[in-house]
């Protein structure tokens, strides 16, 4: 099954389940997205349906999510990233972003005015269905409603002003999460393969196997220091292949098009665009915040 987030052509918020060109929606049942992912309702005869080319998909995640995010967890990106070991860490290395960074599928990202070093991450990412704390790794499945794609993107400069990731991971809108969650159900526990695509040629492309800290082994760490709630994301790690390593580097410009996909989960497709300020052309979202009308 597959749960989203939409926004109508009116703006009103829904989400549901996607089913073939259309969306069931839930939303009139059930009281929220998070209830949904904890207990994954089934679609009634009755339930309206919505063409799905007609909506604007949100990031598949709760209102209040936490957004954990793992560095460094492929060890060819580590050693890409002068991280190789003996360097990689006993644990795992985290960070975190704030909601309002993601975008959804089909919302292009905004690289910062005052910047050229928006770089790719493609990533697959787990989202918490029933909550729980101190989770063992022996149970992290049954608390984990599905996976999504993730475009964890970064502002590489930022990131480098400190041995802290936070100031180039949270530029407004820079990543993008999405479209929907394919549940554990569907997707399974097994390997799964993540590639990148810029402008239709391939970036990053790696399995989920090869993780240094596996999926059930996240969910016990993060949930140890943190609990877990119903919307909440861990974002597993990015594979070989970022731009900022490229002879010469190369960054998101406006008119790019990325690609993330996660085998059995779906694909996450986002545009590039410049923050508003930079160009003649901007609009307003519904959220009121400024961003480029080149949508």
């Amino acid at each position: 099954m597959r749960l989203a987030r939409f926004r109508t052509a009116s703006g009103e918020r829904g989400f549901g389940i996607v089913s073939g060109d259309e969306v069931v929606r839930l939303d009139h049942r059930v009281d929220s997205f998070e209830a949904a992912l904890a207990g994954v309702p089934e679609a009634h005869p009755d339930d309206p349906r919505l063409p799905a080319d007609d909506l604007r998909w949100d990031p598949p995640i709760g209102d209040h999510a936490k957004i954990v995010c793992v560095g460094f967890n492929y060890a060819a990106h580590a050693s890409e990233s002068e991280r190789a070991a003996p360097d990689v860490p006993d644990h795992p290395t985290l960070f975190t972003r704030f909601v309002d960074s993601f975008v959804g599928a089909g919302t292009p990202v905004v690289r910062p005015a005052s910047d050229d070093t928006l770089d790719w991450e493609g990533e697959a990412a787990l989202v918490i269905g029933t909550p729980g704390r101190r989770i063992a790794p022996g149970d992290a499945w049954r608390h984990v409603a599905g996976v999504t794609c993730v475009a964890e993107n970064s502002v590489r400069s930022w990131q480098l002003h400190s041995n802290q990731a936070t100031a180039g991971k949270n530029w407004h809108h820079s990543g993008a999460a999405g479209p929907w969650v394919t549940t554990v159900d569907e997707v399974g526990t097994g390997p799964l393969r993540v590639t990148t695509r810029l402008n239709g040629t391939t970036v990053q492309d790696d399995t989920t196997d090869r993780l240094t800290f596996g999926f059930a082994e996240l969910v016990a760490y993060v949930s140890t220091l943190t609990p877990l709630r119903a919307g909440d994301l861990i974002a597993t790690g990015t594979p070989k292949g970022i731009g900022f390593r490229m002879d010469p580097p190369r960054f998101l410009r406006p008119g790019d098009e990325i690609e993330v996909e996660v085998s059995g989960v779906g694909t996450l497709r986002h545009g590039v665009v410049d923050e508003a300020g930079t160009s003649d052309e901007a609009a307003t979202d519904e959220a009121g915040t400024t961003v480029e009308a080149n949508r």
